[in-house]
């Protein structure tokens, strides 16, 4: 049987983490400083951030009614 590499599916180190956030900085900052169309886009990151988060809070307290979002029983049968 010929080598194969494989991926290996460990927990990722320090390291790794730590290149994860440089890159995503640096990618941030050269979109900031470089192309003056994209910072609308990245300042509207945060803003969906804090939608999601409202979004969470709000159904993590009300419950959804599946009867009045029309969720039949049997989705066949019309």
């Amino acid at each position: 049987m010929p080598w194969m590499p494989t991926n290996s599916e460990g927990k990722p180190n320090d390291s790794h983490v730590m290149l994860g956030v440089i890159i995503a900085g640096g990618l941030a900052l050269m979109l900031v400083t470089g192309i003056p169309w994209a910072r609308s886009f990245l300042f509207s990151v945060p803003v969906a951030g804090v939608v999601a988060l409202g979004l969470r809070y709000w159904h993590s307290r009300h419950g959804v009614d599946l009867i009045q979002l029309g969720y039949k029983d049997h989705p066949n049968r019309d």
